[in-house]
């Protein structure tokens, strides 16, 4: 094995030491750019791993989740923890570069699997004595969790949400990867404003659930939080908008203006909060949205 005595820092975490590689935990994951898994010894966590991608620009990854980062701070700084998972991505050059890795479980292997995430979890963290047989603060995370990517990737107008790009870690955490399309940009047909469907709610106990209620009102939360913080999240991202980055710097001028529309500065906090919820709402009743996604499952399945 290869051995630096925690020596080496983590390219993309510096304040990781990596120590031997662990060759029986490195792999190709199967898909079009064949990406690989690094696993190290590591301090001061037991194992450390990083993926390694060729032929994709990771330039525009890097920049938003800089900006999920920013977003996230000023959440927590206004003590509103979302349990959001900002990973790391470090751009080498325009083709190539490193990612952290999260372990987790896309929620489309999640459903195949286990049939419903809430089966999932009472797989991963079973609790007899709670309700609905799971930990509750692994079910207190992913509502957390899907509500604050729920407003973030609204605000970015992340697009391209299918289930192999929302992932799920065993401690109840969703969180997103693969931000090749933003600011309403989407391979697929008319997409929801929202990346939320039956089955995450289902993960919530139902439309009924007082979960999901706690669900709407997180949204909402956070979603006037950012908005009275939107002059920095904006002034941050212009910053990029000349920085030779496709679908950034293509119309600079519209970039910041689709980011601008999605604060809705001319509602007071009242009617933004009922325009986020009118939104939610239309995500979960969209017929298109859920035809697409059976149409690119049937297409993995042939993939592979």
């Amino acid at each position: 094995p290869i051995f630096f005595e925690y020596r080496v820092s983590s390219p993309v975490n510096p304040k990781i030491k990596l120590g031997s590689c662990v060759p029986e935990q490195c792999y190709i994951f199967n898909s079009v750019m064949m990406p690989f898994k690094f696993a190290f010894s590591a301090h001061p966590m037991p194992l450390y791993s990083l993926i390694y991608k060729c032929g994709d620009d990771l330039r525009q990854d890097q920049v938003i989740l800089t900006m999920i980062n920013i977003m996230n701070k000023i959440l927590i700084n206004d003590n509103i923890d979302l349990k959001l998972t900002p990973y790391t991505v470090l751009a080498v050059s325009p083709n190539h570069g490193l990612i952290e890795y999260i372990p987790s479980t896309s929620v489309a292997e999640v459903l195949s699997s286990y049939g419903t995430i809430q089966n999932y979890f009472r797989t991963v963290a079973p609790v007899c004595s709670s309700p609905s047989g799971i930990d509750p603060l692994v079910l207190e995370n992913y509502v957390k969790s899907c509500a604050g990517y729920s407003v973030i990737t609204y605000l970015l107008g992340i697009g391209d949400r299918h289930l192999d790009n929302l992932l799920l870690t065993n401690q109840g955490k969703l969180f997103h990867i693969d931000f090749s399309y933003i600011l309403g940009r989407d391979p697929k047909p008319y997409p929801t404003p929202i990346r939320l469907n039956r089955e995450m709610v289902e993960g919530m106990r139902g439309l009924s659930s007082k979960e999901f209620e706690y669900f709407l009102s997180l949204c909402c939360i956070s979603y006037i939080h950012l908005r009275r913080q939107a002059n920095t999240i904006i002034n941050v991202f212009s910053l990029f908008v000349h920085s030779d980055l496709g679908e950034i710097s293509a119309e600079p001028d519209k970039a910041v203006s689709k980011l601008v529309e999605k604060f809705r500065f001319d509602l007071n906090d009242h009617e933004a909060e009922s325009h986020l919820k009118s939104l939610i709402y239309y995500s979960l009743n969209a017929t298109f949205a859920t035809v697409v996604e059976t149409i690119h499952k049937f297409a993995q399945k042939i993939r592979r």
